[in-house]
C-alpha cells in the first residue's frame, strides 16, 4: 500500500515559493482530464534540454508524488524512466492531463544536491535511477517541453527480478479529482 506523506505548511510553502521563484511555466496547451497534484502517480512525455540547446532527453518517465518510500524507487522500467528532477515535477504541478507546457527550470533547482558554486562541469541526473538508465544533465537552467499523460492514485504494486532484468506494475485508480480551477494562481501546490 502507498502512503501519502504529510504536506504541511512550512514543506508546501516551501514548493510554492519555488515555483514561483525558480520555475518558469508557459501553457501551449489546456488538458482537461485530472490534475498532476501530491499523492498521485503523474507519466508525461518530455523533451529536455540544457538552455543552451544542448539535447538531454525525450520519452515518457513518471514520478510518485509525496509517497513515503514508494515501494518501486528501486527498480528500472525499460518503457517509463523514474524519478523526475524536483523543478520538472514542480513545472507538472497542477497540470490536467491531455495538456501541454514548456518549462524552463533555474539552475537553482538543477542539481539541487550541487552547491551553487560548484565547478562549471558539474552534473546530476536529470531523469532516471542511474548514469546507466538516466539522462544526465549539468547544473545549468532546463527547458522542458510537456505533454502530461497521466495523473492517478496509485493503489497496488507488483514487481519481479529475473537474474538481470527487473520489471515492474503499477496499479491505479484513476479519479476525475482534483480538476483544474481556473481561478487557482499557477504558483498553488495542489493536493
Amino acid at each position: 500500500m502507498y502512503e501519502v506523506e504529510l504536506l504541511d505548511d512550512p514543506l508546501r510553502e516551501r514548493l510554492e515559493r519555488e515555483k514561483r521563484e525558480f520555475v518558469q511555466i508557459e501553457g501551449l496547451k489546456i488538458g482537461d482530464g485530472p490534475l498532476a497534484a501530491w499523492g498521485r502517480k503523474i507519466s508525461a512525455e518530455l523533451e529536455i534540454h540544457q538552455a543552451d540547446g544542448t539535447f538531454i532527453f525525450k520519452g515518457p518517465a513518471y514520478h510518485l508524488v509525496g509517497f513515503k518510500g514508494a515501494p518501486e524507487s528501486g527498480l528500472y522500467d525499460s518503457e517509463h524512466l523514474a524519478t523526475i528532477q524536483p523543478g520538472i515535477r514542480l513545472g507538472l504541478n497542477g497540470m490536467a492531463v491531455g495538456g501541454k507546457r514548456r518549462i524552463t527550470v533555474d539552475r537553482k533547482l538543477v542539481c539541487e544536491n550541487i552547491p551553487d558554486d560548484a565547478p562549471p562541469l558539474a552534473k546530476c541526473l536529470v531523469v532516471g535511477r542511474s548514469s546507466i538508465h538516466g539522462s544526465e544533465v549539468l547544473k545549468q537552467r532546463l527547458i522542458v517541453e510537456a505533454t502530461l499523460t497521466e495523473s492517478c492514485i496509485p493503489v497496488r504494486f507488483r514487481g519481479f527480478i529475473w537474474i538481470l532484468r527487473t520489471s515492474k506494475e503499477i496499479y491505479c485508480r484513476t479519479l476525475d479529482e482534483p480538476k483544474l480551477d481556473p481561478a487557482a494562481p499557477i504558483w498553488r501546490y495542489y493536493h
